[in-house]
């Protein structure tokens, strides 16, 4: 879902149109996703407030995003996956938790391997609890339209 943005977004310009991240989150697993869902026996909730959009190209947030929900799933057993987010400012933080975490250590080792990709959107990514039975993944990146090149 696109809207336009108020004046005043985030006490900055910004892009003339944002994203809806629960949108974005529900093409990925249903779409790119669907096959690896399909296979897993993990079930994800996508509890993102309808209200959190993204300003940034979105072209170059939903790679890592995809990545991270995709190495999540195919690492759960069983698993109950929580996807939540919030704003701060500028920066968005998305965070996903495992609930069932089976084996912490294959999930950290695949994770770290996404990190290159975060970084070069300027995120970052950190795992929490990865030697617990709840595990949180975090990926928190700036949410500006200079990212895209607007000069507002």
């Amino acid at each position: 879902m696109i809207v336009p943005l108020h004046s005043g977004y985030a006490e900055s310009k910004t892009a003339p149109y944002a994203s809806s991240l629960k949108s974005l989150i529900n093409h990925l697993l249903w779409h790119p996703l669907s096959e690896t869902m399909r296979c897993s026996d993990s079930s994800v909730k996508n509890e993102i407030s309808a209200d959190i959009f993204i300003v940034s190209d979105e072209n170059k947030i939903s790679p890592v995003i995809q990545e991270l929900l995709s190495t999540i799933i195919r690492n759960s057993r069983k698993g109950r996956i929580h996807i939540r987010a919030d704003r701060f400012r500028d920066i968005i933080i998305l965070e996903i938790e495992d609930q069932s975490n089976y084996n912490g250590y294959a999930l950290d080792y695949s994770i770290r391997s996404i990190e290159p990709l975060a970084r070069s959107v300027g995120g970052t990514i950190s795992i929490k609890g990865q030697q617990q039975l709840e595990t949180t993944i975090s990926f928190s990146f700036p949410d500006r339209p200079e990212i895209i090149g607007y000069n507002c």
